[in-house]
């Protein structure tokens, strides 16, 4: 298991290194996460596999836990990734290289327990397994799991965060849906969470004096499927899915404390308003809030803040408001009678029914065939007092 998870990320690898000519960020990231998961397996086997272990004490004791850096740099590696798939405008800085001071710490640990020993202390320490059980190299073990926990929870917080702004960025989100993306970095927490309970138990064996070797096996074992599970669910949906991201730029949102808006710019409001009636700009479907601005001829920012502080909305709520509107309106036309419901809701600018019947509901407080069967009954007088009249 553990020599086929390092093969597939290994071809995989090079299948996405060879194939990214246009040298896309996160696709870089996205490698970086997969060779990293080329050595973890190669560690695992070199260093509890007894053969395997003897092979390579054969050839150098140094060759042991150079696997190891990878547990420190997956985490960072697929935050880096989903931040680069998610937003545009993200760009490497300075301030990223703080990412890999766990792993620099990690190295000069290493360097002073087991680099700079002797040569026969090194074959003694990885032949009898007795570092893996020391007090160093078991916190240091524990702080690289628990860190990966950490950075698929600040995934999670990422993709959350990133659904808020798509709502200040476009009218329509059925086809920007990443429930795909939150379950696969939900897998990968459990997947991580299950190798910081490895560590706990052995944390735990360290401090009672007391390590349950079989318990530890079958923990340790069961991570290895778990492994080779979620690499390749993610394998797949990077070939299916990743490419139907809509990447953003990570300032699409207004200031979190707008200013109120001058007094001369409140003229901008019943601008808009009234260029919204007049235009009908909002039963286009895929309608952007830069698409918006350019029809109002406003700066994208400036809309942005006065959609969120006068009409106490985000872009895809102010949108969609005027579209629930539209459809009442017609609802209630006895020229838009023949019309269906389906009619309605695409030509104001919807392209769900779901998202419409919710939208509608909530705002009217039924469905759209209640509201329409509600208003018709009102305002139509029965056959027999039509016939009178």
């Amino acid at each position: 298991m553990l020599i086929l998870t390092a093969f597939e990320c290994l071809l995989f690898a090079l299948l996405l290194s060879v194939t990214n000519q246009k040298r896309v960020l996160s696709t870089a990231f996205f490698v970086g996460f997969l060779i990293c998961h080329i050595f973890i397996p190669i560690h695992e086997l070199t260093f509890w596999g007894k053969q395997f272990r003897i092979w390579l004490l054969d050839i150098s004791p140094n060759l042991f836990f150079l696997g190891s850096y990878a547990y420190f740099l997956d985490g960072p590696l697929l935050y880096l990734f989903v931040r680069s798939l998610l937003y545009k405008d993200f760009k490497l800085r300075r301030v990223h290289l703080l990412h890999a001071l766990p792993v620099a710490l990690y190295f000069f640990h290493m360097l002073i327990s087991f680099y700079l020993q002797s040569y026969e202390r090194r074959e003694m320490l990885v032949e009898t397994q007795h570092i893996a059980y020391s007090a160093p190299y078991l916190y240091f073990d524990a702080a690289g799991r628990f860190l990966r926990v950490i950075y698929a929870l600040l995934c999670l917080k990422l993709v959350f965060t990133y659904g808020e702004q798509l709502k200040n960025v476009f009218a329509n989100l059925n086809k920007r849906d990443l429930a795909w993306l939150k379950v696969m970095l939900v897998s990968f927490l459990g997947l991580f969470s299950w190798d910081a309970v490895l560590l706990t138990l052995k944390l735990y064996g360290y401090a009672t004096d007391n390590f349950d070797l079989d318990l530890l096996n079958i923990v340790g074992l069961s991570g290895y499927y778990l492994t080779f599970f979620m690499l390749n669910l993610l394998i797949g949906l990077k070939f299916t899915l990743f490419t139907s991201v809509a990447a953003i730029n990570e300032s699409s949102h207004p200031p979190p404390n707008p200013e109120s808006l001058p007094v001369e710019n409140k003229a901008y409001i019943e601008d808009i308003k009234a260029s919204m009636v007049r235009t009908k700009v909002y039963t286009q479907p895929d309608i952007t809030i830069d698409q918006l601005a350019t029809t109002l001829k406003l700066p994208t920012k400036r809309l942005s803040q006065i959609i969120k502080e006068d009409f106490r909305a985000n872009f895809y709520e102010f949108i969609n408001s005027y579209r629930i509107e539209d459809a009442k309106q017609q609802l209630r036309d006895p020229a838009c009678a023949n019309k269906t419901i389906t009619e309605i809701y695409y030509e104001v600018g919807f392209n769900s029914k779901s998202v419409f019947n919710t939208f509608f509901k909530r705002k009217e407080g039924c469905t759209p065939s209640q509201y329409r069967s509600k208003n018709s009954s009102s305002n139509n007088p029965p056959e027999a007092d039509k016939s009178i009249l």
